[in-house]
C-alpha cells in the first residue's frame, strides 16, 4: 500500500494479466481440434442397443443401430454442421438405450435436429446426448 491507502498500479495490472491468462488457458485447453472429431463413435455403456455414429469430413454422418439381439434397425446418412466445440445433427434419432426389441418402431422417429458438444477426458473424445452431464455418452474409437 502507498501512503494514501491506494494499491500500486503495477499489482492491479499484474493481477488483471494473471486472470486474463487463466481465462485464455481455460478457453483454449477445452477446445478440441476439429480434425480430431472425425471418426466413429460408440455408446460407452448401452445395454439394449449397439449404436454407431460416424462423422465424415464431407459434412455428413452415418448412423447404424442394432437391437440387443444384433438385428439392424436403422441405417442412414444425414448432414451435420460443426461450430467450435459443438455439432448440430440433422435428421437425428435420439437413442437413449431404449429396448428397441420391444419398441422397434421408435427408430422411425429421425425427424429431429440435435446439437451436442464434444467433451474431452484425457485423450478420449466424447459426445453426450443425455439430459445430465456424462449421460448417454458416445466415445470416439481411436482409429
Amino acid at each position: 500500500m502507498t501512503k494514501k491507502g491506494r494499491k500500486p498500479k503495477i499489482q492491479l495490472r499484474s493481477l488483471r494479466l494473471f486472470y486474463y491468462l487463466i481465462l485464455l488457458y481455460l478457453n483454449f485447453s477445452c477446445q478440441i481440434d476439429p480434425e480430431k472429431v472425425y471418426g466413429k463413435y460408440v455408446p460407452d455403456s448401452y445395454k439394449n442397443t449397439y449404436d454407431t455414429i460416424t462423422i465424415e469430413t464431407n459434412g455428413s454422418y452415418k448412423r447404424v443401430i442394432y437391437d440387443k439381439t444384433g438385428k439392424k434397425l436403422l441405417d442412414y446418412e444425414s448432414k451435420y454442421k460443426l461450430n467450435a466445440n459443438s455439432i448440430k445433427f440433422d435428421d437425428f434419432y435420439l437413442n437413449l438405450d431404449k429396448d428397441l426389441k420391444m419398441f422397434p418402431e421408435d427408430v422411425e422417429d429421425i425427424d429431429m435436429t440435435y446439437t451436442s458438444s464434444f467433451e474431452r477426458n484425457g485423450n478420449d473424445i466424447f459426445l453426450c446426448f443425455g439430459y445430465y452431464e456424462g449421460e448417454n455418452c458416445y466415445r470416439k474409437l481411436n482409429n
